[in-house]
């Protein structure tokens, strides 16, 4: 099972999904999850646009929240909100495809927050979520290699 600890290891994923604009710093982090604030959909039942002013870096990636207290939320815990496969879709990732999710589509599923591409995709998950849950995490251990879903 991947680690998410290990930095390193997402920050070059990031790099290996997404690339660097030539000349970027190698050490220039990237905005997760769209600037939504992945506290909000643990405390608020909604997503919610984060705020720049209340921002946080953490495993390669920029997170931004709603409100101070969220920051803080997340900080104490991020293992906990952020969501199970960064800004890709679970659905996409368990057929094998790469799909940037939309925060608008998501659910919460065994404490875990997990986004996708379509609304559809929150629906699917609570017809299998070991199989799919499954799928998808192996699939994310090589996300580099799979193909953009059309």
């Amino acid at each position: 099972m991947w680690n998410r600890n290990s930095s390193f290891r997402s920050f070059a994923l990031a790099i290996l999904i997404f690339g660097l604009p030539f000349g970027a710093a190698a050490s220039e982090p990237r905005l997760a999850i769209k600037g939504y604030d992945p506290v909000a959909y643990f405390t608020e039942s909604r997503p919610r646009v984060g705020d720049a002013r209340f921002q946080h870096q953490w495993d390669g990636m920029v997170y931004r929240f709603a409100s101070a207290r969220h920051l803080d939320m997340f900080k104490a815990d991020p293992e906990h909100y952020v969501p199970q496969y960064g800004n890709f879709c679970t659905a996409a990732l368990s057929r094998g495809k790469r799909v940037v999710s939309d925060p608008n589509n998501w659910i919460i599923q065994n404490g875990r927050l997990h986004l996708f591409g379509k609304p559809i995709g929150p629906g699917l998950i609570t017809k299998d979520p070991v199989a799919m849950k499954a799928k998808a995490d192996a699939n994310y251990l090589r996300v580099s290699e799979l193909p953009w879903e059309r």
